[in-house]
């Protein structure tokens, strides 16, 4: 796993381009170090999480560097005034090319997110297609809530769920071989919560498939 590159960095807030592969926090029975500690340590100072991306998810994590920055980021995400947009490649062009998909979402007793008809905690992802790539397509969400695997779980249910991603209805075809869930946070935007500074940030991801 190569480290998180830094993106943008203040006395309070910094955001990182978040590696595939690599956990945000500890998770139960797993060893490896995560991005917080990854991120302390090239610092050389305590970093806090303020929100959270997948494992394969690559691209801009927010991270906070004080317990101000951390109460500030943190109310931001939950007042939804965090501009998030993200890249996806599916397997399967949706129908129709753009909108908005607005649901309850419930985890299971093994641990999948699924979309419920009655119930569950509502759940907002804006989406448009943007491009080919190949036998997939390139789509761009836009997420007005933030669940665990929101942008997976809306998509699958579509009916094009992200190249690579198991959990959630991907079946390789011939000559298919994608190493990780093909999702990146691309851009965020948000007003800083101590300095009031307008921060916009991009992350362009590696993969030439994921390419805007």
């Amino acid at each position: 796993m190569r480290e998180p590159l830094i993106v943008h960095r203040d006395d309070h807030v910094i955001v990182v381009d978040k590696p595939a592969g690599a956990l945000v926090v500890p998770a139960p029975g797993r060893k490896a170090p995560t991005v917080v500690d990854t991120v302390g340590r090239l610092l050389g100072k305590r970093v806090q999480a303020v929100h959270r991306l997948d494992e394969d998810t690559t691209g801009l994590l927010a991270l906070a560097l004080t317990d101000v920055g951390r109460t500030g980021m943190e109310a931001l995400f939950r007042a939804h005034a965090v501009v998030r947009d993200y890249l996806a490649l599916v397997t399967s062009a949706p129908s129709p090319a753009a909108g908005k998909i607005d649901s309850g979402l419930r985890e299971d007793d093994g641990g999948i997110v699924r979309v419920v008809a009655h119930g569950g905690t509502r759940a907002i992802t804006h989406y448009e297609t943007l491009a080919r790539r190949g036998r997939c397509t390139l789509v761009h969400c836009r997420l007005e809530t933030g669940r665990r695997n929101q942008i997976r779980v809306h998509l699958a249910a579509l009916g094009s769920p992200v190249a690579g991603d198991r959990k959630y209805g991907f079946r390789a075809r011939e000559g298919e071989n994608f190493s990780r869930v093909m999702l990146h946070s691309w851009r965020m935007q948000f007003v800083h919560p101590v300095t009031g500074i307008a921060i916009d940030l991009e992350s362009l991801p590696i993969e030439p498939e994921l390419q805007p």
